[in-house]
């Protein structure tokens, strides 16, 4: 038996649904992702409004939400993307934290604005640990995506809580701005000449070939690198084909891959482009070292 008094029920689990904290950093010598929120700064803040300590889970909801019995009362808050959230049919704000009574449901829809949205709770939910953290992953944790009717624990919050209802306005950068911060790859310098610098002069577009692992752009890119040989990337890794496909590689993605790695996300770009749909625009613009 959980040593948690608190539970969630999920009663429609939404388009895909998963629990993550700040991930597994340092593991890629044993072939373990970092893993780990898609858009980290709107994970941070969750934390932050609840006065959680920064590594605590919350559930990450991409595209539409889902439906939440909670059978012990929380403190909670959703961040990130936009879309209309209710509690027993009573809207509530985005980055507002809110309390939930037990017994109350809470209903997220599709989302307008972003594609990530967080649902963080006071003391972070406790599903099991591995390798000292929490965040799912296909072949590594119990579960990848929630399934119906799982029952998350947390921390139940005391019956008469202060609560200081903290709100604060939502961050449109994260899904107005288009241009994605980044440095040379390592192999950017075998690239011929003016076809790196291409790069940076025209836009491209998300396909729908996207998950948590990694992003194909649209539009093909002409070049003639050869495969590596298999060498260490990372999230944000931006490597090339020789066809010419582009795919910016995001939390879940292997810790090695054997296409030329022309970019680098910075850290900012990642949750800007984790929050971007299908068909959406977007442009790399080259940082320096």
């Amino acid at each position: 038996m959980s040593q948690y008094k608190g539970i969630v029920e999920v009663i429609k689990p939404g388009f895909y649904t998963s629990v993550q904290d700040l991930g597994r950093p340092g593991l890629g010598h044993w072939g373990i992702p970092i893993s780990g929120p898609m858009d980290e700064q709107s994970y941070l803040l969750a934390n932050h409004l609840l006065q959680n300590d920064p590594p605590s889970a919350c559930l990450e909801m991409t595209m539409t939400g889902g439906t939440f019995k909670f059978h012990h009362q929380a403190i909670i808050v959703l961040t990130g993307a936009n879309g209309k959230a209710h509690i027993n049919g009573k809207a509530i704000s985005i980055n507002q934290v809110v309390e939930i009574a037990a017994g109350h449901e809470l209903e997220i829809g599709p989302f307008y604005k972003g594609t990530r949205m967080y649902l963080g709770i006071k003391g972070g939910f406790k599903t099991a640990l591995s390798f000292e953290s929490r965040s799912w992953y296909r072949g590594l944790t119990k579960y990848f995506r929630c399934p119906k009717g799982l029952r998350i624990p947390f921390e139940a919050v005391a019956e008469h809580s202060h609560n200081n209802h903290s709100k604060v306005g939502i961050d449109d950068s994260l899904f107005e701005n288009n241009v994605l911060d980044v440095y040379p790859g390592p192999e950017a310098t075998e690239m011929s000449n003016g076809n790196f610098e291409a790069l940076f002069e025209k836009s491209f577009h998300l396909s729908d070939l996207q998950n948590r692992m990694g992003i194909q752009l649209s539009e093909t890119f002409k070049n003639h690198l050869k495969e590596i040989l298999t060498a260490p990337v990372y999230p944000g890794t931006v490597q090339l084909t020789p066809g010419g496909k582009i795919i910016i590689l995001m939390k879940d993605a292997q810790v090695t891959g054997g296409y030329p790695r022309i970019l680098q996300l910075s850290p900012e770009s990642i949750n800007i482009l984790a929050q971007k749909k299908p068909k959406d625009p977007i442009r790399f613009r080259l940082k320096e070292f």
